[in-house]
């Protein structure tokens, strides 16, 4: 025992820099060259042709400024490696980098390719974010999809509860959303569950027929209680919610091609555990338009992926599927996301999230950072000129004592500074290890994933949506021809 604890007593060694050999023993080495890859992960050495990388189930956290090569350096290599190791993959692609880069040897090592495209509308694949609750809906799982429509309607409401001190508006508008959303669940058919069928329930139009039908509506149910808290409100305040409930789903009246898109499906989420897949969400990167679609689609992902592992005897999914997400803190918050990291291991999922500062994350997740910032056991730090994380940096890697008995960090916040962009250097601080100075290859230093021609995007063939009509509803119920939902 006191051989086995004599290193933890010996105050003069609190802290060092890794060996080669040390980070060689923790990782997996890959010969760029193979067909094959023995395993994938983050690269914590490579040098085009020879690479070490954490193939383990750690989750890992890249911070860099603007610039820093975040995606030449990490982001473009791991998705190759991926696709050489045979592990899916979804990430988005604010630039589109991503697929031009590596769809072309996605497809030629057998992969199914998925992409959203909100970049060029009307090429890549479709995605009803409504379809998935509305069948787990009608499949048993009503609380199942119940809390997914308020993922999703909580999402699209987010630009406004960031930019309101007055939340009444908000909620009371997403409480009518989410009632319309179950009513479509109710008395939809699968086809006309949709973005489209949504925006129609939500119009000036439909208020007064569906106030009459709230009051036939039980208010032990959701809907019943969403409903009638709205129409109780005098009128002014009823206009004042509307008003607050088209700015939220607006996007889907004045752009028709997307609620096309958004309104079927040519995705199935249960396969990418299952078969080799790489999906591939592009969305602008100068403006936010889309992002709460992408929050919504990952979520989404997320929760279907952890109930196809459930139904495995190990509880794991039989393929890794890695979410690497560029711009992780750009995108609107995703719901949930610090118990997904935690949950996400054990099902045979791993996340590789790029920031480009500390409080970049704080100001987008608040009190859930620490938890996210917890459960990546990888850091990864090229440069910041962001004072709290070079002294959070800094101080996770340690300080010794030099000859003279005088203490001093492992490296400073000046130091951190000015690691060398053009060789690559990157502090990894890895697992348990200690950490280290290292260099990672620029994606144009691998020779082996050269000559891929990028797949080009068909164009999708844009069908009408099918719309739920609440008009003929109203005067079904009211002629008794179909029963009131809710009632």
């Amino acid at each position: 025992m006191e051989y086995r604890l004599g290193k933890y007593q010996n105050i003069n060694q609190e802290t060092r820099w890794a060996t080669i050999e040390e980070i060689k023993c923790a990782t997996t080495h890959v010969n760029l060259h193979s067909d094959t890859y023995p395993g994938a992960g983050l690269p914590i050495m490579s040098d085009g042709h020879e690479a070490q990388v954490d193939s383990t189930d750690t989750h890992t956290l890249i911070f860099g400024s603007t610039g820093s090569k975040k995606t030449r350096l990490f982001c473009m290599p791991m998705l190759n490696f991926f696709i050489k190791a045979g592990e899916s993959f979804v990430t988005t692609d604010p630039k589109g980098e991503l697929y031009a880069r590596t769809s072309g040897m996605a497809k030629a090592n057998g992969y199914n390719l998925v992409v959203l495209n909100f970049r060029d509308i009307g090429k890549g694949d479709m995605w009803n974010p409504i379809s998935v609750p509305y069948n787990m809906y009608h499949n048993g799982k009503k609380d199942e999809a119940v809390s997914m429509l308020n993922d999703f309607i909580r999402t699209i409401a987010e630009p406004q509860f960031e930019n309101t001190k007055d939340m009444f508006w908000p909620e009371m508008a997403s409480s009518l959303a989410l009632a319309n959303l179950l009513l479509l669940m109710e008395a939809a058919t699968a086809e006309e569950a949709n973005v489209a069928s949504l925006s129609a329930l939500c119009s000036n139009a439909s208020v007064e027929k569906l106030n009459t039908l709230s009051k036939q509506m039980r208010m032990d149910t959701i809907a019943g209680m969403n409903y009638k808290n709205v129409f109780v409100s005098p009128e002014k305040t009823l206009q004042s919610i509307m008003a607050s409930l088209y700015a939220m789903i607006r996007i889907f009246n004045t752009q028709k091609n997307l609620t096309d898109m958004l309104s079927t499906n040519t995705i199935d989420v249960t396969r990418f555990g299952k078969e080799k897949t790489a999906v591939y969400l592009i969305i602008p990167d100068e403006k936010s338009t889309y992002h709460f679609l992408v929050t919504t689609f990952l979520k989404q992902a997320y929760e279907i992926l952890i109930a196809e592992a459930q139904k495995e005897k190990d509880r794991q999914l039989p393929v890794r599927v890695n979410f690497v997400l560029d711009e992780f803190c750009n995108i609107p918050k995703i719901p949930d996301m610090a118990s997904m990291i935690s949950a996400a291991r054990s099902r045979n999922m791993r996340y590789f999230l790029v920031a480009q500062s500390l409080h970049q994350l704080k100001g987008r997740y608040s009190e859930d950072a620490d938890t996210i910032k917890g459960n990546c056991d990888n850091w990864v730090f090229l440069t910041s000129k962001e004072l709290d994380l070079l002294n959070e940096i800094s101080s996770l890697c340690g300080s010794y004592y030099t000859t003279g008995g005088l203490e001093r960090k492992l490296i400073s916040v000046s130091e951190l500074q000015r690691l060398d962009k053009s060789k690559g250097e990157a502090l990894i601080m890895h697992g348990r290890q200690y950490p280290i100075i290292t260099e990672i290859a620029d994606i144009d230093s691998y020779p082996m994933f050269k000559g891929y021609e990028p797949i080009p995007l068909e164009e999708f063939q844009m069908k009408e949506a099918q719309m739920f009509d609440v008009k003929e509803f109203y005067e079904d119920v009211i002629t008794e021809k179909r029963p009131l939902p809710f009632a």
